[in-house]
C-alpha cells in the first residue's frame, strides 16, 4: 500500500467498499464490448491501520480470450497518476473484475497492481446475478511454493462491507425506489426536495412522540439514546430565516453563473467542430 507516499507493505484485514464503485463497476459491465466476457479495472482508495478504503474506480481496456490475456498498462498507470493528482491522498489499491470466477488470467493481472502497490485487493462483482443477487467478494494473496523453486499465489477471502457517506443516502433511496419500475421516471430537483423534506418532518415526528413518551413515562428512558438526541440538536446551526434566505440566493446565483459559464463552453466547442470540418 501507498502511505504518506511511500510505498510499503502493509496487512489487510477488511476492506470498505463505496458504493459509487459498484456503480461504476455495473456501468462498465453495460458498455463492454460484445467480445468481452467480463471487464476489470483499477481501485483507488486509502488504506488506515489494517484497513482498505476503495471509494473510487475506473475501467481498463484489456482483451481476454482462451489463449492470452492482455490489458492496457500504461493507461491504467497515466490514468491512476491523474487521479491521484487530483486527491492526493488517494492510491492504488487493487482492481476489479466483473463475474466471481477466478482463473489463471486473473493471477497474471494480480501481478501486474502488485507492482502499484505491494497488497493489491481483489474486488470480484457478480454482474449476471448468477445467484438471483450481486455477489460480491474481496481476496487479497499469500505466496505459495518452493523456495527457489516453482512458487504461484493463492487468493484469500478478506472480510468487506459496503458503506457510505450519509449525504449518499438520498440518491441510494432514489435508486432502491425504482426498483421493479419499468419505467424511469422523470428526476425533477424541486419534487426531490420536497420528498426529502417530507420524509425529515416524518423522522421528527417520530422522535418527538418517543420523547413525549418518555417523558410521560409511558417508556424507559435510554441514556445513550439521549445524548445522542442531544448531539444532534446541538449539531444544528442557530440561524434565523433571513440569513437562511440569502445562504439559498447566493447559491441560486453560482448555480446559474455554473449553467452560463457550461452554456458558452458547448456553444465555443460547437463553434471550434464546424471551422474544422470546413478546414
Amino acid at each position: 500500500m501507498a502511505v504518506e507516499g511511500r510505498t510499503v507493505a502493509l496487512p489487510v484485514r477488511k476492506v470498505i467498499i463505496h458504493p459509487v464503485v459498484l456503480f461504476n463497476i455495473v456501468d462498465n459491465y453495460e458498455r463492454r464490448n460484445d467480445n468481452n466476457k467480463r471487464v476489470i479495472g483499477t481501485l483507488m482508495g486509502r488504506y488506515d491501520k489494517g484497513t482498505v478504503y476503495v471509494t473510487e474506480s475506473f475501467a481498463v481496456p484489456h482483451q481476454e480470450t482462451e489463449e492470452e490475456v492482455s490489458m492496457d498498462m500504461e493507461y491504467a498507470m497515466r490514468i491512476g497518476e491523474l487521479q491521484k493528482k487530483v486527491n492526493t491522498s488517494m492510491y492504488t489499491v487493487g482492481w476489479y473484475s466483473s463475474g466471481i470466477i477466478i482463473n489463471e488470467y486473473s493471477s497474471l493481472i494480480h501481478a501486474f497492481y502488485k507492482c502499484q502497490c505491494p497488497t493489491p485487493v481483489h474486488l470480484t462483482v457478480d454482474t449476471q446475478l448468477k445467484e438471483q443477487k450481486m455477489k460480491i467478494n474481496t481476496h487479497i494473496t499469500s505466496q505459495i511454493g518452493v523456495k527457489n523453486g516453482t512458487e504461484g499465489c493463492i487468493f484469500t477471502p478478506v472480510p468487506h462491507t459496503i458503506t457510505g457517506a450519509e449525504a449518499d443516502q438520498v440518491s441510494q433511496k432514489f435508486f432502491q425506489g425504482l426498483r421493479g419500475n419499468k419505467k424511469t421516471p422523470n428526476f425533477n430537483d424541486q419534487e426531490q426536495i420536497i420528498t426529502s423534506c417530507d420524509d425529515m418532518i416524518a423522522q421528527i415526528n417520530i422522535v418527538l412522540g418517543h420523547v413525549k413518551k418518555v417523558i410521560a413515562g409511558e417508556v424507559p428512558n435510554d441514556k445513550e439514546l439521549g445524548r445522542q438526541l442531544m448531539e444532534v440538536v446541538q449539531s444544528i446551526p442557530n440561524l434565523d430565516g433571513d440569513t437562511i434566505t440569502n445562504m439559498l440566493n447566493s447559491h441560486m446565483q453560482d448555480l446559474l453563473a455554473v449553467e452560463y459559464l457550461t452554456y458558452l463552453t458547448r456553444q465555443q466547442l460547437a463553434i471550434s467542430a464546424r471551422i474544422n470540418q470546413i478546414l
